[in-house]
């Protein structure tokens, strides 16, 4: 059997460590930037790149169209998000609205791949509407269960801490519009805080997980999302996550954990859920011991991997 191919955008980017975690269960799998690929293109061809490899899969449908824009076979692609496929993917609102296609990305990039991986179910269902002849898989998204853990001592705490993690100037995440409306929804309440990791704002990759262990919520505010990610690697820190139903929220979070997914964009229920989990330690409680649990029953790297292999490689 031949070699195979994965694809990913930076090295030091989410895309970059989930390549990293993938070739460690595939011995003949090769793992490359997607500049470094070109690159060898431009000096060898691309159908040598084609020749070399038996199958090549991508991290992405951006990844995907830059390959293909230079004559390089894509078998599989991973679909982590609504961009590139939808016309109105900076407004589309998972929960009501209605999928506007993009027609010309469709027809021109998704046509070539045999096969594709959404990371949520309503991404994959949205897609094989769109692609019906294609095989269109979802496949549960991982997270370091180890890496991204409860803090082992749970000390008193004076304050309830608040989190929002993402990047603040796009649009879909909805930042100034829902996320500071509800921010100052407790300007005069001293006993909530809220703390951020945006791109004004950065924490680094190696800071994440101690920011998660000092939380007691996480917010996630966004109208569409193909993850998000920080919803599982919050779950996994043990901590509760409120939302708008959005990407593989609803997917992962337990039955009490559903209560907290919202279908609006509403600032005064995101409000009034805040209070409701502040003011009950119990449930506070049993949402943070049932976010563990989900992801160590059913979305560690272990649990999951056969799906991304089957998916993208057809192991």
């Amino acid at each position: 059997m031949g070699k195979h191919l994965l694809v990913y955008d930076l090295d030091w980017w989410v895309l970059g460590e989930k390549a990293k975690v993938i070739q460690r269960y595939h011995p003949r799998l090769d793992i490359c930037c997607v500049k470094e690929v070109e690159a060898l293109a431009n000096k060898r061809g691309a159908n040598y790149v084609n020749d070399v490899y038996e199958v090549i899969a991508t991290l992405g449908l951006g990844i995907a169209q830059l390959l293909i824009q230079h004559n390089i076979r894509v078998d599989t692609s991973q679909i982590g998000s609504y961009n590139f496929f939808l016309n109105n993917h900076r407004v589309y609102r998972e929960w009501r609205d209605p999928m506007k296609a993009n027609n010309r990305f469709i027809n021109d990039i998704m046509a070539k791949p045999r096969q594709f991986g959404a990371i949520n179910p309503k991404l994959a269902h949205g897609v094989k509407q769109l692609l019906p002849k294609k095989t269109v898989n979802y496949i549960r998204p991982f997270v370091d269960s180890d890496r991204f853990r409860p803090m082992r001592q749970t000390k008193h705490k004076d304050k309830f801490v608040i989190g929002w993690v993402g990047n603040e100037t796009r649009k879909v995440k909805n930042y100034q519009t829902l996320y500071r409306q509800i921010v100052k929804g407790f300007h005069e309440d001293p006993a909530i805080t809220f703390v951020e990791a945006t791109r004004s704002s950065p924490v680094g990759i190696n800071e994440m997980p101690a920011f998660y262990q000092q939380l007691d919520l996480l917010i996630i505010t966004s109208s569409n999302e193909g993850g998000p990610a920080p919803a599982l690697e919050a779950y996994s820190s043990a901590v509760p996550v409120l939302a708008t139903n959005v990407g593989y929220v609803k997917e992962v979070a337990g039955s009490q954990g559903r209560s907290l997914i919202l279908n609006s964009t509403r600032p005064a229920l995101f409000v009034q859920k805040i209070k409701k989990i502040r003011n009950d330690p119990s449930f506070h409680a049993t949402l943070k011991k049932e976010a563990r649990e989900r992801i160590m029953d059913h979305f560690t790297v272990e649990k999951t991997m056969d799906d991304w292999l089957e998916t993208l490689f057809f192991l």
